[in-house]
């Protein structure tokens, strides 16, 4: 018995240590040399959310925030399109009725490619919505100075437009695809654009259309179809024991921090790098000035 019970450690030992060298492995093959892409954040693209109530020893993750471009309608959801989860291979429902639509929820994830974009056109698209939407809220108030809610509409425009100028990720997802190679051939610029690994699952809401009166033929509600995406792997990127002490010292907030978390916010230039197999690591950190 004792003989048995000293074999099924020995095996159980040995499991473990060849699982962790499996892992080690792919870790150094992943950071191996050329790397898929490197770019130069900041703490609008990486957020500190496990820094409150941190003990000194204990380890630091940062997560990536990126995010969808912003719909110009009254589209209550942006993410994956319908024309983009067909070509993850999603079954999209020719008739748009109760039993089709239970059908296309019912399909299970998908692993999917999401090519995220930093600082580019799809960023600037980003300000220039956010400017229209103070210029319109201003040109309101302006018709009618006495009105509370145009002058509180008014003000929150502004620290929309503050917010999307200082403060909100430059990252955004600009294409969904399958084949890597593809992918990275549309967008060849490796220190603006990074690959990164994701789930998509189908999404499918009921919504309002617009423009129908009630009593007409024509149906007042419509089905919005997509995708969800999500990756795991960016929740939390370890940052290195070696680079603690600096981030424990950076400075804090910012001229235009609008919110408590940003005023609070510490304040990094961070170099991250997209290995081969699309994992990141944080390569330096560096304190930013306000």
């Amino acid at each position: 018995m004792k003989g048995a019970r000293g074999y099924f450690l020995l095996v159980g030992l040995g499991l473990i240590l060849l699982v962790n060298a499996i892992v080690l492995a792919g870790v150094a093959w992943n950071r191996q040399e050329p790397a898929d892409s490197r770019l130069q954040l900041s703490e609008r693209e990486l957020s500190d959310g496990y820094g409150y109530g941190r003990r000194e020893n204990s380890g630091i993750g940062l997560s990536l925030d990126y995010r969808w471009p912003s719909e110009e309608d009254d589209a209550l959801y942006s993410g994956v399109s319908p024309e983009q989860m067909a070509v993850l291979g999603f079954w999209l429902p020719a008739e748009r009725d109760e039993v089709s639509i239970r059908r296309y929820r019912r399909q299970q994830e998908r692993d999917a490619l999401l090519v995220l974009e930093l600082d580019g056109p799809a960023y600037r698209r980003e300000v220039q919505l956010a400017q229209a939407a103070h210029a319109e809220a201003q040109r309101l108030q302006q018709l009618a100075p006495d009105n509370r809610d145009l002058q509180r509409a008014a003000r929150q425009a502004q620290e929309r437009l503050l917010h999307e100028q200082h403060a909100a990720s430059r990252l955004l997802v600009v294409d969904v695809g399958v084949d890597s190679e593809a992918l990275r051939a549309r967008y060849a610029d490796r220190q603006r654009y990074a690959i990164v690994r994701a789930h998509v699952r189908p999404f499918a809401h009921r919504r309002e259309r617009s423009g129908v009166e009630q009593g007409a033929s024509q149906s007042r509600w419509q089905w919005q179809l997509g995708g969800h995406a999500s990756s795991s792997g960016l929740a939390r990127i370890h940052l290195p024991q070696r680079l603690h002490r600096l981030f424990d010292s950076l400075p804090r907030g910012g001229a235009y921090a609008q919110q408590e978390v940003e005023r609070h916010t510490r304040l990094f230039t961070v170099e991250l790098v997209f290995g081969r197999r699309l994992e990141p690591w944080i390569v330096d950190l560096q304190a930013r000035t306000p």
